[in-house]
């Protein structure tokens, strides 16, 4: 009787031991649904995510454009802020050739135009020391910035002109009463002659100014700047269209088209 009473307790204790546990509520969740504490987690992380993708965006869009072309070459913009001090450079520098190859010795004219029609003037530089050896040449800035010879056109007893009709650049040259008007163009990075008109003074013609005029031939804006020798230093002359003139002591650079 006593074993058959031991056998019937152990059975129920295995079987009281193979119940299934009940499920707890704080920690059990179906497959695929996240936990409160694992959503927020996400949410964090995400909002970081966006700030972050924020931030580059923005330090992207600021940073500084570049001032160069691909290849090294000025932008345009750049190269139209640049140069008046290219040409002032250069002015300056070829006055003071021209003064240390004739003890101090040195005359300038220089003037300004457009001719190809790209937004930074060329310009046309008469330099010597007499009429007898002007030489007048137009020079432009490449890509890069370089000065750039296109060509001689002109010499000593000349003026800086242009056809207010036709927009060509003019030479004015005019010497004991005779004179020709020398039409020019630009052609693909060169300058030519491509007209001219010839006349002398006479009765009925009795000054270059009235010629001029009937041809529509205005002067241009130039500076012309002279110095006889060192010790008496240089004078400029800021000489206006209209025939007015204003007297500058030392090389004057600030007039650049």
């Amino acid at each position: 009787m006593k074993k058959i009473l031991a056998m019937l307790c152990l059975t129920a204790v295995v079987l009281a031991g193979c119940g299934k546990p009940e499920a707890d509520s704080s920690s059990a969740k179906e497959p695929g649904t996240a936990t409160a504490a694992e959503t927020t987690a996400a949410a964090e992380t995400t909002e970081t995510a966006e700030t972050t993708a924020e931030v580059t965006t923005a330090e992207v869009t600021t940073e500084a454009e570049p001032t160069t072309e691909p290849g090294g070459n000025v932008s345009a913009g750049g190269l139209m802020d640049m140069y008046p001090a290219i040409y002032e450079g250069f002015i300056k520098s070829e006055f003071d050739r021209v003064a240390s190859e004739n003890d101090g010795l040195a005359s300038i004219e220089f003037a300004f135009r457009d001719l190809d029609v790209d937004g930074i003037p060329e310009l046309i530089f008469k330099r010597g020391t007499c009429e007898a050896d002007y030489q007048v040449n137009v020079f432009t800035l490449d890509s890069e910035g370089n000065i750039k010879d296109c060509g001689l056109i002109g010499g000593g007893h000349t003026a800086f002109g242009y056809d207010e009709n036709t927009g060509r650049l003019v030479m004015i040259w005019g010497h004991m009463g005779a004179a020709d008007i020398e039409y020019l163009e630009w052609d693909n990075g060169t300058v030519k002659q491509v007209d001219n008109y010839e006349f002398t003074l006479d009765e009925n013609t009795p000054s270059y100014d009235t010629v001029l005029e009937e041809k529509g031939i205005k002067y241009m804006d130039h500076v012309s700047a002279y110095q006889s020798d060192y010790e008496t230093g240089v004078t400029s002359w800021f000489c206006h269209s209209d025939g007015t003139i204003e007297e500058k002591e030392g090389l004057y650079l600030d007039y650049m088209g």
